[in-house]
């Protein structure tokens, strides 16, 4: 007897938005909201270990070099390895790293003293190495997870929603470390994902397409499917298939640079990256730069928050846009507010000494809104463009270049203020300006978008 066939991505298609990805979702959004809490813990931490160990800054370049190289290695290799095993299991190696490098990071950091914090800071950056791949993994992997589990009409908001919840787990660790020790910033970071691991190992579901093209997960599958469906529609004897477009070839990193993917390879790592460059000099360097120009240090503190919240209202709003007007079109909009509102704070601090209050504020929600946004949108399209079996290798690996430039914004910033005469900080907005607006140009040319679902 012939087997029925059933295209998986069809009926995931087909489902409303109902309680399975919508549990789903709200698990992604709780362990985002710890890799947010883990990747700017070292932020907040950095000061303390400056005022309590007498160190000089410099001497924390290593740990946090650590953490983003974790990150990048971590972003590809555990994305590789949710093709290969599934992505829960990998999803789950994610919160063992994260558990296992913090708490030791945590206990290291105990035993640090003015006497020996040289050797200490060696043993921390060591387990922040593998907390960072940890970090690195877990993105990617939820992006992909999600995406496999959402309808294609809500998939774009449903995975800004997603990311989205970073930043706002690096302002809970900028609340925590207000009512702890900061040593124990670092336990909190890897009890968490202890739970996390324990809560969500019974809940959360295999990626749909993954067990589709694994005959033995067939029964496993139809269960899910029809929990999905809401009725007993599947009993796991069907051929389950998933139908994509795109030429393959024998290795994933082949196919991403293939003639049918190259072109969406280039522009996404391209705009991946100049996104990155930008989001972490303004991370770094925004409230240096606005105190510099006379601004006070409350109101340069305000401008930071309201960059970092800005991410929320442009990865939401932004996806939604996306369901009427597609991703090509409101993504190259969005980065191009971020190019505006970037020339306009180096416009306005070139021209007045003393600008407004409310400028920079309204100007910073602004350029947080279109960066942070943009991040969201990245992993978004990333995911949107590359087949199954090779998605959580080609997010992970477009992460990992995207760490390249978040590695080299300080480099180059620090280059950049050594030159003599020293630049105004107008010229510096104006340069962040210039690799914005490359991060627009490179998400326009991307061909792989995200259409549009609903009509105007």
């Amino acid at each position: 007897m012939e087997k029925k066939l059933v295209d998986v991505g069809a009926v995931i298609d087909s489902a409303k938005f109902f309680w399975v990805p919508a549990g789903i979702a709200l698990m992604m959004i709780i362990i985002m909201l710890t890799d947010g809490y883990d990747l700017f813990l070292m932020g907040h931490v950095g000061n303390h270990l400056v005022n309590d160990w007498g160190v000089s800054r410099a001497n924390l370049g290593p740990i946090n070099t650590a953490g983003l190289l974790g990150m990048a290695v971590g972003s590809v290799g555990l994305g590789w390895l949710g093709d290969i095993i599934g992505r829960k299991r990998s999803y789950f190696t994610c919160l063992v790293l994260l558990f296992v490098g913090s708490v030791l990071c945590y206990y290291a950091a105990r035993q640090g003293t003015p006497e020996n914090a040289a050797a200490t800071l060696n043993q921390m950056t060591m387990w922040r190495f593998v907390t960072g791949l940890g970090m690195g993994g877990v993105t990617p992997l939820a992006t992909t997870l999600i995406s496999e589990w959402t309808s294609i009409k809500v998939r774009s908001v449903v995975v800004a929603l997603v990311i989205s919840a970073v930043p706002v787990g690096g302002s809970l660790a900028g609340w925590t470390i207000q009512h702890v020790e900061w040593e124990q910033m670092f336990l909190i970071g890897g009890l968490v994902p202890l739970v996390l691991f324990v809560a969500f190992g019974f809940l959360m579901p295999e990626s749909p397409k993954f067990m589709a093209q694994h005959p033995a997960q067939h029964a496993r599958l139809a269960r899910a499917l029809n929990r999905l469906v809401g009725e007993k529609r599947f009993d796991g004897t069907e051929e389950f298939r998933v139908v994509e477009q795109g030429k393959r070839s024998s290795h994933w990193l082949a196919t991403i640079w293939n003639s049918h993917y190259a072109k969406a390879t280039l522009f996404i790592w391209l705009a991946f990256s100049f996104n990155s460059f930008v989001l972490y000099l303004y991370t770094n360097y925004l409230k240096v730069l606005l105190t510099t120009d006379g601004i006070s240090e409350g109101i340069a503190g305000s401008a930071l928050s309201l960059f970092s919240i800005g991410a929320f209202f442009g990865s939401i709003g932004g996806a939604f846009f996306i369901r009427w007007f597609g991703s090509r079109w409101v993504g190259t909009l969005l980065a191009f507010l971020g190019v505006a509102a970037t020339f306009l704070i180096g416009a306005v601090t070139a021209a007045t000494a003393n600008p407004t209050d409310d400028t920079i504020l309204v100007l910073a929600f602004t350029v947080g809104m279109s960066i942070n946004g943009m991040q969201a949108f990245m992993y978004a399209v990333s995911a949107h463009s590359y087949p199954t079996e090779i998605r959580g290798s080609a997010v992970g690996m477009a992460q990992t270049v995207s760490r390249i430039g978040a590695v080299m914004s300080p480099m180059v910033a620090s280059y950049y203020f050594g030159l003599q005469p020293t630049p105004t900080v107008n010229l510096f907005f104006w340069f962040v300006a210039g690799c914005a607006f490359i991060t627009t140009l490179s998400f326009f040319l991307i061909p792989s978008h995200i259409p549009h679902h609903k009509k105007v």
